[in-house]
């Protein structure tokens, strides 16, 4: 089998394999999670269980496109690290929440801190977010913690972050059918391999080939409500912080956004060039809006809102 299904026995402290044939009504009987973890993503996390042991930290990255389940990838893996302890306050909204939290997180915590695309949208922002998340990962380091990144890209991160700090990447993505629940392994040195490779090759994880393939299942949170919640925070936050260059941010990915969904409308009508000459806009804006990753929770958000953008203003996001 390539998947367990688990649950964590509070009696016997541990995770034990569940045999039954309704997993489902094992849940609400006995008031319980399950996980269904695949064998060698646990082997992986089980050695991470005993560095922390041993008081060292560990910091892993899991990326992937938008909407692609990175988030469902990483709750689940955390769920097994903390042996179903998990609480809201083990989740962050941004590295200012998560500087916060780890404060008051006991030694040898797991934290799980899910950025989004809206923080690495600018080298500016990218420069910000990589020195507090030094600093960040500086107190995990004392504290003997599990750290997970959750982000759209690796290669977003610096160098050091990436290749030097942390453990391994698992890449979430989806096949030609886009069925989500899938993601590669790439150890430390292929990670450094890939970092190196991918950049020069427009961030593409084809080389060096990843370790190992796994897939996952859906997995929900017992306080999945307050999860949704602090997503929308951590939206928040990137959209309408108060360092310099938030503004930029917030107007240049409501410009993507509303770029994006003009150019659905008009694709089959008029060229790209028309079109960033109807907005106002130069041909290369509109292309580098058109490839910009929109948050779904933003999406959902203005989805019924009815915004005034300066299309034709020139910012760098």
């Amino acid at each position: 089998m390539v998947k367990t299904r688990l649950y964590f026995n509070e009696k016997k402290k541990k995770w034990v394999e569940y045999e039954g044939d309704d997993w489902k009504k094992f849940e609400e009987e006995n008031n319980i999670k399950t996980i269904n973890l695949h064998n060698r993503l646990r082997e992986k996390l089980d050695n991470i269980k005993k560095i922390i042991k041993k008081k060292w930290d560990a910091v892993f990255i899991i990326d992937g496109n938008e909407r692609g389940g990175k988030s469902t990838l990483g709750m689940t893996s955390a769920w097994y690290l903390s042996n179903a302890k998990l609480t809201i306050n083990n989740f962050a909204a941004g590295m200012q929440d998560a500087a916060e939290k780890i404060e008051k997180l006991p030694n040898e915590s797991v934290l799980f801190v899910d950025e989004g695309s809206l923080v690495f949208n600018s080298k500016d922002s990218m420069t910000r977010e990589a020195k507090k998340l030094q600093k960040v990962l500086d107190v995990v380091g004392q504290k003997n913690m599990v750290f997970i990144i959750v982000l759209p890209c690796f290669f977003d991160l610096n160098k050091n972050i990436a290749t030097r700090r942390s453990r391994f990447l698992l890449h979430v993505y989806a096949g030609n059918d886009m069925i989500r629940g899938r993601f590669s392994y790439f150890s430390p040195n292929k990670k450094r391999h890939l970092y190196a490779l991918g950049k020069k090759n427009f961030g593409s994880y084809s080389k060096p080939k990843a370790d190992w393939l796994g897939n996952y299942d859906k997995f929900e949170l017992p306080f999945n409500e307050e999860y949704i919640e602090l997503k929308k925070k951590s939206l928040a936050e990137a959209l309408g912080g108060d360092d310099k260059g938030d503004g930029k941010t917030k107007i240049g990915i409501i410009r993507a956004m509303y770029v994006q969904r003009f150019h659905k409308s008009f694709k089959d009508k008029i060229s790209t060039p028309q079109i960033a000459n109807a907005l106002g806009m130069s041909t290369e804006t509109i292309y580098k809006d058109l490839e910009r990753e929109i948050p779904e929770e933003l999406d959902n958000m203005m989805a019924n809102k009815r915004v005034k953008v300066d299309f034709a203003a020139t910012l760098e996001c």
